[in-house]
């Protein structure tokens, strides 16, 4: 199999850079697809091993982002960026931090541009843009930073894209940079008796929430101009609960907690609000771990036009070492549900992305006992098809992670190292 090494080499100021070499060339294993006239077809595979893993210091695993171009994989991690070919993951380019250590990074690129935050163990306070396509960081800048109020944790921003604009949030401000440069283009405050609750962008608009609760003026979202910060609409919110949150900017999509109970506020493009009230689901943050307080999270969700997808909360499996969830769907037009998954296996569901089809997701498994698969949940009942099994050993790594699926490849990157091994796992042809 062709297998990425990883080597800690120690470099002059005392930070680690980890560094990819490969295996034996044309030497990777085959796995097999499931085919609709049942026969095999012969796929191969190939793994980055995550350094550390098994320890407790969760951090030296974190990833910021994962980035997927047309030949690489990127993994911005707390060291650096690496990136992988995805024909065998041989390591194409890496970039170490500029500083002590990477904090954040936009989730996606934008036309193969991103960009990352960076500092020290005690601040992150710089912000650089990444050319994916050369493998280099194009411009640097300093960003204001917050320091946190928890001792050997560090406050990291909320680093988001959103177009040609990165947008940063940080200490209850909204800042707004341009990607080509870093040329900051605007700073948002929230208004007088109001404090930021949350913040999310996307291409079209950020979208901010704001508790005025003790302000005199109502609670409300509002939408903001990705290129000016200057508000384009605003909608009002009824009491926001505990914890609200921005779970979509496109489409608008805030949650809150009522009760114990989750509950999905939908806006369109009119400002006609939706409630879709969905029980106790899962709303864990795949990507958290201590020492980090304040970054941009990731939770088991997906959205296709009106159609939100959900995570039923994780239950224990009889006699065995894991969980598992289901899916639901849910109407963003009426609030209603559609339909909750059957036909998986009894373990956990990470979702890969949805479109007209359905949903697509991943079967997480567990190495000792179920092999992963990939399985298409149909959009009408939520019943599974499945459409690739992957090898055993593969299991539990996508537990918290992010998926991607490319002409029936499927590659995993965790967010985190709990109970994983592997930096980066690819099955497919």
């Amino acid at each position: 199999m062709v297998l990425g090494l990883v080597v800690l080499l120690a470099v002059g100021t005392g930070t680690a850079w980890f560094v990819a070499t490969t295996g034996q060339p044309g030497s990777a294993q085959t796995a097999q697809e499931d085919t609709p006239n049942g026969e095999a077809k012969a796929l191969g595979q190939w793994a980055v091993p995550l350094t550390n893993a098994g320890s407790t210091d969760f951090t030296t695993g974190l990833a910021f982002a994962a980035w997927l171009t047309d030949t690489v994989i990127i993994r911005a991690q707390k060291d650096g960026l690496l990136a992988y070919d995805l024909d065998d993951g041989k390591r194409a380019w890496g970039v170490p931090s500029p500083g002590e250590q990477l904090c954040g990074a936009t989730a996606e690129l934008a036309s193969g541009k991103g960009a990352v935050a960076y500092g020290s163990a005690g601040v992150c306070d710089h912000l650089a843009g990444v050319d994916a396509a050369k493998g280099r960081l194009t411009w640097k800048i300093d960003i204001p930073a917050e320091k946190s109020s928890l001792s050997n944790t560090l406050a990291a921003p909320q680093v988001m894209a959103a177009g040609d604009m990165v947008v940063v949030s940080v200490d209850e401000t909204v800042y707004g940079y341009r990607l080509s440069d870093g040329g900051r283009q605007w700073t948002v405050a929230p208004p007088e008796g109001c404090h930021l609750e949350d913040a999310h962008a996307a291409a079209a608009h950020v979208v901010v929430i704001y508790d005025c609760a003790f302000g005199g003026t109502s609670n409300r979202v509002e939408l903001l101009d990705p290129h000016s910060g200057k508000p384009v609409k605003r909608y009002p919110m009824d009491e926001l609960g505990l914890g609200p949150s921005v779970l979509s900017a496109d489409p608008v999509i805030v949650h809150v907690e009522r009760g114990g109970e989750d509950t999905f506020v939908a806006f369109d493009g009119q400002g006609r609000k939706v409630e879709v009230r969905a029980g106790h689901v899962d709303m864990l943050t795949m990507n958290k771990v201590a020492m980090f307080d304040g970054m941009a999270e990731e939770y088991r969700y997906a959205v296709h036009q009106d159609r939100l997808y959900l995570a039923t909360f994780p239950e224990n499996v009889p006699n065995e070492l894991r969980s598992r969830n289901t899916a639901l769907a849910f109407d963003l037009k009426t609030g209603r549900r559609l339909w909750e998954s059957s036909g998986t296996n009894a373990t956990k569901l990470t979702f890969v992305r949805a479109d007209d089809k359905g949903l697509l997701a991943l079967e997480v498994g567990d190495r000792r006992d179920l092999a992963p698969r990939l399985v298409r949940l149909d959009a009408a009942s939520g019943k599974a098809t499945p459409v690739a099994t992957l090898p055993q050993e593969f299991g539990t790594e996508g537990d918290n992670a992010k998926v991607f699926e490319r002409g029936g490849g499927v590659l995993i990157v965790p967010w985190t190292s709990v109970a994983t091994k592997n930096a980066v796992t690819y099955f497919g042809g």
